[in-house]
């Protein structure tokens, strides 16, 4: 998985035309729309960006090696320890490589624990003083992730030698401790002094030609995250007053010529074709709009992340206009990588064109120098990528993941209200069934089964029993029962086979012998709503007392002895479903997916139906005959009968006698736990198991988008062009014949009064004359301001002439006269 060929760059290019233009011009306040500074800089010829995301940093403080930590630790797929390490390499690449801006969209911290900010926050300073010091003053800018505001669902100290609740950060306190890192340098701000969503959004213009809109798409605050208190959820939300602000943010900006960026952490374009169904929490939930809003208003792309994935991809407006979402992957899992990246801007000789391209590439972080927590030893992590992909999944990790992250709370908060009922009627009312509440549970669950069975005597299904005979069963639509009764089997139906335990058997002869004639007598049960809720009552009960008190632990042994089985079983060519699972998951992570035989072959198979020509049970490799293999486990079956021998039931609750039998009365009353419903179907219950193609199609559909890219297939790797419009351009002034670079990277700018790094470039032509100043402006070819009227504080950054002179950061006021670019 770790040796993926690289593509090659591919170019592609797309323009803002016609009614996109014009649509930002007139959505502008005509002054400002009109205004052009004919001694404002010329474009710089290149900026160099670096993008990190995801990097979930967990400081040693914290940690102690504690079951705790264990069970945390073993339910994510972070490498948290290694965290800091991993941060000080990518630290070091970066300031190797001299990037003009520094993007981190989001999940700073491994859960917005207050140490881990701070100390965070010292990594990037030292990066910057590092960039500083070999003549670099770098603009890092940073917007938060759903993991770093109020997070006190997860974020704990484990010091202790427990878990225990520690400093946590909220949006006022973000903002104040990474004010350094955007916040300051901002000329506009969605919210200075709020904490309800969205607040932490800012724009920062670092040189004519480039505006970023950073954009806090998380939710935190009881106004979007649909809790009774400030807490934070996995997913995202871009609200109608955020939306509409970044419209005109991005309108402004490319009224003003730059090319404009975002950075979120949500996604807006799917990154692969089932994200919406099976990931939806990593887009914003209304990103249809957003992806349609952002190009429209001119955004070119937006840097993103929460998946942990290198992946770009693209959508086209109904206005021809294209967004890219350039997905980054975290530093603290597999790949590991950060992106690199390359503005460049081109004038069309003459005219007020401009052409700007974006580069990207993909930047592998190599070898790791990593002090162990509990010793203290320095180790040597030759390859971050290769040591990723050992720890990005394990069958462990997976039945952890499952049974003590997952299902384990999800006990013990259904412990704490009411019992298991409510939690099945939560999580059943999102597949439709019910309403939610306890109360509407029964009801829904005789609708669920009636609907599903034949309407229909004539289509019955024909079960098998021992001695007694065939029955059929089928739902009655005119009273609403479902029948249970004596038939026999038509032609070409294959019963289904029951089993009774010897004790029964015993019994059912012993009946017969005075009864001979009970087994070919008519005979008649049915079922409806009110006997199925008595009937469920006890198990409910049961069910409460043996998974959620006394037997918890029994019950997650089981699970997680279910899910090992499962995910052992060969997929194909001596590979399991969790080497697919992890190569699928992998593949996506990595980038530029890659789909070998094996996989595809396997990812087939998962459709397959689990049966032979005859309707017999198979090992053919597909979901279901997984499922059927790991029910039948017969170390499975005996920890599944030993707890369900403890749920204890009255069948005859649930079946009303209409015409009785003898035989099905003794049978009837052998059946008093759930462990002897187990038993009723034989030594072998999981080939009872139905096929269910909506979940094969399912499970198909996840392994087959993860390792087939719908959209862009060069992720790692990848180039685009866009056309800009100078406004501060006239014939015959400043910019008419150069590509000269503004101060920064690109030399001497026109009239920027200050050196770059870069060579000298190249002056306008004679004939320069001022030209109207945009409201609130500053003298001497200050940047446009882009911010909205009634924001007072939003101030200017000065461009890239004063980052060369060190001034990068410096906030201006209105009034402002001396500022030269």
């Amino acid at each position: 998985m770790t040796q993926h060929a690289m593509s090659r760059r591919n170019f592609v290019r797309f323009s803002v035309v016609g009614a996109g233009a014009a649509a930002a011009a007139c959505s502008m306040r005509p002054a400002t729309a009109a205004a052009a500074t004919a001694g404002a800089a010329e474009y710089p010829s290149k900026i160099k960006i670096a993008h990190i995301s995801d990097l979930h940093y967990f400081s040693k403080t914290l940690w102690s090696d504690c079951h705790d930590f264990m069970i945390a630790e073993n339910s994510d797929r972070k490498m948290l320890r290694e965290s800091g390490a991993i941060i000080d390499k990518a630290m070091d690449e970066i300031v190797a490589y001299q990037p003009d801006i520094v993007i981190a969209s989001g999940d700073l911290t491994k859960d917005g624990e207050l140490t881990c900010h701070r100390e965070l926050h010292e990594k990037f300073m030292a990066a910057r003083d590092a960039l500083a010091a070999a003549g670099k003053n770098t603009l890092f800018c940073v917007i938060n992730g759903n993991h770093d505001i109020n997070n006190d669902d997860n974020g704990r100290d484990f010091s202790s030698g427990t878990a225990e609740h520690t400093d946590l950060v909220d949006p006022l306190a973000f903002k104040e401790l990474w004010k350094d890192c955007g916040y300051d340098a901002a000329i506009a701000k969605f919210d200075e002094g709020g904490e309800r969503g969205g607040s932490l959004s800012y724009v920062v213009r670092p040189a004519k030609g480039i505006t970023i809109i950073a954009v806090d798409s998380c939710k935190y605050s009881t106004d979007q995250n649909g809790l009774d208190r400030d807490e934070h959820v996995t997913s995202g939300v871009v609200g109608e007053k955020l939306l509409s602000w970044v419209e005109n943010q991005a309108k402004q900006a490319r009224a003003a010529g730059d090319i404009v960026l975002a950075t979120q952490h949500h996604g807006v374009v799917p990154h692969f074709d089932m994200e919406p169904q099976l990931m939806g929490e990593y887009l914003v939930d209304n990103y249809e709009e957003c992806q349609r809003r952002y190009a429209d208003a001119g955004i070119s792309v937006v840097f993103t992340g929460h998946m942990h994935a290198n992946d770009i991809a693209s959508v086209t407006t109904k206005a021809g206009n294209v967004l890219y979402d350039v997905e980054t992957c975290a530093t603290v899992t597999y790949p590991s990588d950060i992106r690199f990246a390359e503005l460049s801007w081109k004038r069309v000789a003459g005219t007020a064109d401009v052409d700007v391209t974006l580069s990207l590439e993909s930047h592998a972080l190599g070898s790791v120098d990593y002090h162990d927590f509990a010793t203290g030893a320095l180790q040597r992590i030759d390859d971050i990528t290769a040591y990723g992909d050992e720890r990005l999944l394990s069958v462990e990790v997976v039945k952890t993941m499952i049974a003590d992250a997952l299902v384990a709370p999800m006990l013990d908060a259904a412990a704490d209200n009411g019992g298991v009922k409510p939690l099945i009627a939560s999580l059943l009312s999102g597949m439709g069934v019910g309403d939610g509440t306890a109360e509407a549970l029964d009801p829904a669950l005789f609708a669920m089964v009636h609907g599903m069975l034949p309407q229909s005597q004539d289509a019955a299904i024909i079960i098998e029993l021992p001695i007694i005979g065939s029955a059929g069963i089928w739902a009655n639509p005119e009273n609403q029962r479902v029948m249970v009764q004596k038939m026999e089997a038509g032609a070409g139906v294959e019963p289904i086979a029951l089993t009774f335990d010897s004790k029964t058997i015993a019994a059912l002869r012993v009946a017969l012998v005075s009864e001979p004639m009970a087994t070919a007598a008519g005979w008649s049960y049915y079922i409806t709503a009110e006997s199925l809720a008595k009937f469920l009552r006890p198990v409910y009960e049961g069910i409460d007392s043996q998974m959620l008190v006394d037997g918890k632990e029994n019950a997650l042994d089981l699970l997680r002895s279910l899910v090992e089985v499962l995910v052992t079983q060969n997929a194909s060519d001596g590979k399991t479903l969790f080497d697919l699972i992890k190569f699928a998951y992998g593949d996506h992570l990595f980038g530029d997916e890659t789909c070998p035989a094996w996989v595809e072959a396997a990812t087939a198979n998962i459709k397959l139906t689990g049966a032979d020509q005859d309707g017999n049970p198979v090992s053919d490799g597909s979901l279901i005959s997984f499922l059927r293999a790991t029910i039948n486990d017969s170390s499975n079956l005996g920890k599944l009968n030993a707890l369900l021998a403890k749920i204890k039931i009255k069948f005859s609750d649930l079946l009303v006698k209409e015409k009785g039998n003898i035989a099905i009365d003794i049978a009837l009353g052998a059946i008093g736990s759930l462990s002897a419903i187990l038993g009723l179907l034989g030594e072998r219950p999981g080939d009872m198991v139905p096929n269910i193609p909506s979940l094969a199609e399912l499970a198909h559909g996840a392994l087959y988008t993860l390792t087939h890219d719908g959209n862009i297939t060069a992720d790692r790797a990848f180039g685009f062009g866009a056309a800009l419009v100078d406004p501060d351009w006239v014939p015959g002034g400043a910019g008419g014949s150069g590509d000269g670079g503004h101060g920064g990277s690109g030399g001497s700018g026109n009239n920027g009064g200050a050196a770059g790094n870069g060579g000298a470039g190249s002056t306008g032509g004679a004939g320069s004359k001022p030209s109207p100043q945009r409201p609130g402006a500053a003298s001497g070819g200050a940047l446009p301001k882009t911010g909205d009227a009634n924001l007072a504080g939003a101030a200017a950054l000065l461009g890239m002439g004063a980052v060369a002179c060190g001034a990068y950061g410096y906030k201006i006021a209105q009034d402002q006269k001396e500022s030269e670019l």
